[in-house]
This record gives C-alpha cells, sequence and structure tokens, in this order.
C-alpha cells in the first residue's frame, strides 16, 4: 500500500508549485485505482499546516478548502488512515537513534515509523527518507517533473 508523504499532497495541491501538475496526475491515479492507499494523519496535519501558512505562500489555501481536499482523500473508498500504532514510541524512538536524527530528521523518523507500522511503502520527494531504509523502510523516491 502506498503512503504519500506531505510534500507529495502539498505539491499535488498547490497549483504554484512548479512540479505541480506530475504530482497532481501521480496523486489522482493512485487515489483512483481500485488498490488501497494510505494516509497518515501526520502527513494530513502537516498537509493543512504547510498550505494555509502565509509565511510560506503569499496566497496561501484557505483553511476550508485546505481541510475539503483533507476530507475528499479520506473519503475515498480505497483510503485506509493510517494512525500511529501502540508500538509507535518503540519503532520511532529506535529509528531516532539508529540514523541519528535530529531536527528535522525528527518528524521524517514519525512518518517512517508510521509508514512501517502499517506495512506502506513510503511516497516522498525528500531523498532524507534513504536513511531509514536499512531501519526497516520500504520506500520510493518520487521526483516528477
Amino acid at each position: 500500500m502506498l503512503a504519500p508523504d506531505v510534500n507529495v499532497l502539498v505539491y499535488a495541491h498547490r497549483t504554484d508549485e512548479a512540479v505541480h501538475e506530475p504530482y497532481r496526475e501521480w496523486l489522482e491515479d493512485v487515489v483512483n485505482r481500485p488498490a488501497p492507499f494510505g494516509l497518515s494523519w501526520l502527513v494530513l496535519g502537516g498537509f493543512v499546516r504547510i498550505v494555509t501558512n502565509r509565511r510560506i505562500y503569499t496566497d496561501p489555501t484557505p483553511l476550508p478548502a485546505a481541510l475539503a481536499v483533507v476530507e475528499s482523500l479520506l473519503d475515498r473508498p480505497n483510503c485506509r488512515p493510517l494512525a500511529p500504532t501502540a508500538e509507535h514510541w518503540a519503532h520511532f524512538s529506535s529509528l531516532c537513534r539508529a540514523s541519528k536524527a535530529t531536527g528535522k530528521l525528527v518528524s521524517d523518523a514519525q512518518h517512517a515509523a508510521v509508514a512501517i507500522e502499517h506495512g506502506c511503502t513510503w511516497v516522498s520527494r525528500d531523498a532524507d527518507f534513504a536513511r531509514f531504509e536499512p531501519h526497516g523502510l520500504v520506500w520510493k523516491h518520487l521526483v516528477l517533473g
């Protein structure tokens, strides 16, 4: 099951991103397949945080529109919401230690832990996720456009 990172959703949503069109097409293809896809609650919160942020975008996505994007994805019959499991802290802390994650990489470790817990293939434009591959993360480096 594919599970996209925050950056994939942001690029697919924001028409002012240079790589918008290929990411939009990729996401549409995934959500329109019969196969399930995963969406982490952590990713969805990150998506809303980023696209509504005036420090990032001159014309940020209005909150109601950002929430509607998330709700439309969650409403797909093949969508599987992904929550951290009861073993999340063990997975997360192990990934942090093994990869020596600090700063920005800590949130990457948390995303990786959720993907591992649910047996997902993590999909991200962020090459930093390669550091978690030796520790159990199955991932795809999605560089489009």
